[in-house]
């Protein structure tokens, strides 16, 4: 995910610039007394201590009127409000204050003020301060000073006041003119706050919401808590560059198109970024981003992005993106990853991954991954992947891979292995070259099959075509492998090593039948064929860990043309006396015997 990160953070610091904020011209405090002076003259003053400039147009500003104030330690904006009284409006614009003459019918006006602690009287910086029916907001500065801008639509307007750990304060306000407020709020009367931890709270804290989102947007966040407006569409540049401002953050949108990215409270209906969505709340139908998405709620719907989907809570639908999806709660539907899926809770669905699938909870499904899949607990359904299968609880299904399959728990179904299989206890069919369980009451096919509380025995023995055998037979009772090798010395020299299957039947403690088929491949002087023997064997146990067997075979010696034999080596198989039969050329059978000891 490491470099998944990476890129992320070089496309979209591409897309993103920087944002700076300074202080507020219109902020700064300066003390003015003059009588009946030029107003050109008093405008020169307040540039002069406020270290900037003013620009207008002369021939809308009487430069020339004689003006009276007093006003000591009072901010510009308030001074130019006295000056003006409310004819005028103020821009900022570098070290510059442009001074416009407001039109008749002007259809804004603004709100300034400031916000103060109402026990202790300090002034309470980063409260939001807005006005919910327009959705305009701005944060107090350091010195608890605001400014809101808007639009005349109704006689009166609220302005509300929220900050973490104080009581929510609003009022109401006449509209149509300029006007300065001063607002008390009082803290909460508790500290410590029960706080339900959700993805409202959380996509703010992820790596990438703490990279997209700038401190004022996350403070907004912080501060509006549960404040939700519902409109039909949103349409930004950037987070809190759009048709809802720094509001957008509380808003649900039936529709949300975003240039580079957006931020919003939810979406009901379609969202477009180009480049990434932030949601804080749900998100139902469609969602599309070029980059990313990022939704702190429930997802219900289609999510496609060009990298990375991130779901901090459940996905109901279809999740496609070109690198890496992650759930952190319950997947219900498909989820299709180019490299990474990764499902913190319960999967019921289909899991497609180019490298890796994860599912934390249980999967009740389908994993195909070119790699590997995992679920951390139970497993109903079917992993397909390249070189490992793990699940850490039950398994009913199939798991199959080129390399290794493993459930710790109990495996119903088939693991299809090619290297290595394993399970806690099994109850299905493992297919592999290594077989391992802990337990089992199904059936391991492989070259070594080991059941760890199950059958294992050494035999030595000999039969009438090998003199000295050693056999290591694993597995348990109902169906055990056999692993052999065997010579035979002097002027009946012969190498030989073989694999087998057997079954054991208990007729009481001491007696016991076992049938065994085995296949082997006989070295004689360069040349080799191959043998194959089906034998029930006889067996009575001595003690716990010691039996004795015996019982009769019938072998079959498969050969070509080129074998032979030469003197000082077996020089003929069936040996004399031993009744047997050609099968065609290259082919002969005959009744044999074989005896021997069971270790353990």
């Amino acid at each position: 995910m490491l470099l998944n990160r990476i890129f992320l953070s070089i496309v979209l610091a591409f897309f993103l610039s920087v944002q700076v904020q300074a202080q507020s011209l219109l902020n700064k405090t300066v003390t003015v007394e003059a009588r009946k002076q030029k107003l050109s003259d008093v405008l020169n003053i307040i540039s002069k201590q406020g270290n900037f400039y003013f620009s207008y147009i002369s021939t809308i500003l009487p430069q020339d009127s004689l003006v009276s104030i007093s006003a000591k330690n009072k901010t510009v904006r308030q001074i130019l409000d006295q000056l003006f009284e409310g004819e005028y409006m103020y821009k900022e614009s570098g070290n510059y204050i442009i001074l416009f003459k407001k039109t008749s019918g002007q259809s804004y006006y603004q709100i300034t003020g400031v916000v103060t602690d109402t026990k202790t009287g300090q002034r309470v910086p980063n409260a939001s301060v807005y006005e919910r029916q327009q959705l305009i907001s701005t944060l107090t500065n350091n010195d608890g000073y605001f400014r809101l801008r808007l639009r005349d639509k109704s006689p009166t307007a609220a302005i509300s006041i929220s900050k973490e750990l104080y009581s929510d304060t609003s009022l109401l306000i006449n509209t149509g003119h300029d006007q300065e407020l001063s607002i008390t709020i009082s803290p909460a009367s508790y500290q410590l706050k029960t706080v339900e931890v959700t993805g409202h709270m959380q996509v703010e804290r992820t790596w990438l919401g703490k990279m997209l989102l700038s401190s004022r947007q996350k403070v907004q966040s912080l501060n509006l808590g549960a404040f939700l407006a519902d409109k039909p569409y949103q349409a930004s540049l950037a987070p809190g560059l759009g048709t809802h401002g720094r509001m957008s953050g509380q808003v649900i949108n039936k529709f949300s198109i975003n240039l580079i990215g957006g931020y919003t409270a939810g979406v009901d209906g379609f969202e477009l970024g180009n480049v990434f969505n932030i949601v804080k709340g749900n998100v139902q139908y469609v969602q599309l981003a070029g980059v990313t998405n990022i939704v702190g709620g429930k997802t219900k719907g289609v999510q496609v992005a060009g990298i990375h989907n991130n779901v901090l809570d459940s996905v109901k639908g279809v999740q496609v993106a070109g690198v890496s999806n992650v759930v952190d709660g319950n997947l219900a539907g498909a989820q299709v990853s180019g490299v990474v899926g990764e499902v913190g809770g319960n999967m019921e669905g289909v899991q497609v991954n180019g490298v890796i699938g994860i599912v934390k909870g249980n999967t009740n499904g389908v994993q195909v991954s070119c790699i590997g899949n995992s679920t951390h607990k139970a497993l109903e359904g079917w992993q397909v992947g390249s070189v490992y299968n793990y699940t850490s609880q039950d398994a009913k299904g199939a798991q199959i891979s080129a390399i290794s399959n493993i459930s710790h728990g109990t495996m119903t179904g088939l693991q299809l292995g090619t290297i290595f299989n394993y399970a806690r206890h099994l109850k299905g069919v493992q297919i592999g070259l290594v077989n391992i369980a802990d337990t089992s009451s199904g059936y391991s096919i492989g070259l070594v099959n080991i059941v760890k509380h199950g059958y294992h025995k050494l035999s030595l023995y000999s039969n009438d075509l090998v003199n000295y055998n050693v056999a290591w037979k694993t597995g348990y009772k109902k169906f055990y492998s056999i692993l052999f090798a065997g010579f035979s010395p002097g002027n009946k020299k012969v190498f030989t090593v073989g694999y087998g299957i057997g079954k054991e039947i208990v007729f009481n403690r001491h007696l016991f039948l076992t049938a065994e088929a085995t296949g082997q491949t006989l070295f004689i002087d360069g040349s080799d064929s191959q043998v194959y023997r089906l034998q029930p064997l006889l067996n009575y146990r001595l003690t716990r860990w010691l039996s004795v067997f015996a019982g009769p075979s019938l072998a079959f010696h498969i050969y070509d043309e080129k074998w032979k034999t030469k003197d000082g080596y077996l020089s003929q198989i069936p040996a004399t006396g031993y009744p047997s039969f050609k099968m065609g050329d290259g082919a002969t059978g005959w009744l044999g015997w074989q005896a021997g000891i069971n270790i353990f």
